[in-house]
Order: structure tokens, then sequence, then C-alpha cells
């Protein structure tokens, strides 16, 4: 049986969990004043600049180990944000560290992407569901779903976002994307505008028409 490389191990799941409570504690402390929230989302990617470099899960481990609160204190002298003695630095670390996950899965998930619009082409079908879920950062969880068309370069994109006061309210949108890599071209102007749902059902709807109007120039 062969050996798995060290850079492909994933991060220690007892490890992960404490990233991901501590984000999720850290944003509940500011989520009900939007200027805080603000403030506390700046903070937290701020500190996961500093995490650019690390390109692997074993290495963000690795990286956490080494990064410890003099590295904040030293990050967060270069990031813009009011003063205040309110923010919960060792939190804001880890949480930073939380999303730096997110983002190295979310970049072998662009790959997987790539290889799983090829196939879907190859087999003849029109459309790939490459999300269709609940995500999560800043405290909250949304739902998102995307189709890419195999052959066309459109992607329908549908996602709900959170706002004070308003519940939860459902969007959609069509975006152009590269037809290899299924990858939303940066720059480009959506080809159809978001617009908000009432729910998940409205919002399938929406999805259901968007692939007949497509199914029609295909």
């Amino acid at each position: 049986m062969g050996t798995v490389e060290a850079a492909a191990l994933p991060v220690d799941r007892a490890l992960e969990r404490r990233w991901r409570d501590a984000e999720a504690a850290f944003f509940a402390t500011s989520i009900s004043d939007p200027d805080m929230y603000q403030s506390a989302l700046t903070l937290v990617r701020g500190l996961a600049e500093g995490l650019r470099d690390v390109t692997s899960e074993a290495g963000l481990e690795a990286a956490h180990a080494e990064r410890g609160p003099e590295w904040a204190e030293r990050r967060l002298a270069e990031i813009d944000l009011p003063e205040g003695d309110w923010l919960d630095l060792e939190s804001a670390r880890e949480a930073a560290f939380n999303l730096r996950l997110t983002e190295l899965r979310s970049e072998i998930a662009a790959r997987a992407t790539a290889d799983r619009l090829a196939a879907a082409r190859a087999a003849g079908e029109p459309w790939l569901v490459d999300v269709d879920g609940n995500v999560g950062f800043g405290g909250q969880r949304t739902y998102r779903r995307v189709e890419i068309h195999t052959r066309l370069g459109v992607a329908l994109y549908g996602y709900s976002a959170r706002e004070w006061g308003r519940g939860e309210t459902f969007w959609f949108e069509v975006i152009k994307v590269d037809r290899v890599s299924g990858s939303r071209i940066r720059g480009a102007a959506p080809l159809y505008e978001p617009r908000a749902r009432r729910d998940r059902a409205a919002l399938a709807h929406t999805f259901a028409a968007a692939r007949r109007r497509y199914a029609r120039v295909a």
C-alpha cells in the first residue's frame, strides 16, 4: 500500500473544528452591528492575506503552529481598521486559518470542476451541476447552486444572503465562464443581472426556465 505525500494530508479534524468554532464565535459577537461585523470581516480577511503563501492543508497546519499571536499582531498593524479594543485577535487568527482552509479546498474543487466539465461534455450532457448546498463564512450559512453549460460558456448562479431585519433572500444571475475550466470570467458583465427570488422554490423555478431558454440556443 503506497504512502500519502505529507503535503497532501488534510488538516487534523480536531484542529479544523477548533478553527470553525472560533470563526463562529468571533462573528457571533458582531453580527448584530453592521459596522462591527464589517470590521470583523476586514480583520479576518486581512489576516488570511498573510497565509496566501501556504498551498496545502499540511502546510497550513504547520503555519498555525509557527504563526501565533505575535504574527497576528504584526499583521494587524497592516490592516486598515477603526481603533478599538473590542477585537478578539486570537479568535480572528483562528478564523483566518479556517478561511484559508476553505480557499485551499475551493482551489482543489476548481480543478475537479474542470475535469467533471470535460467528462460531462464528452458524455453529451448539456449541464453540469457543480454546486448545490449550503456554504458558510462569517458566521452565516447560506445556500448556493451553480449549473454550468458544457458548451456555451454560461453558468446559472443561485445563492442566498442574510440581511439584518430581512432574513434570507434568494438571488439568481447568469454569468460568463471559461468553457474549459468553468471558472467565472473576471470582469465580464453578467448575462442576466442578479435579481431576487422570494424563496428556494422560486429560485428552482427560475433555474428550470433558464435551462429551457439556453437549450434553444445551444
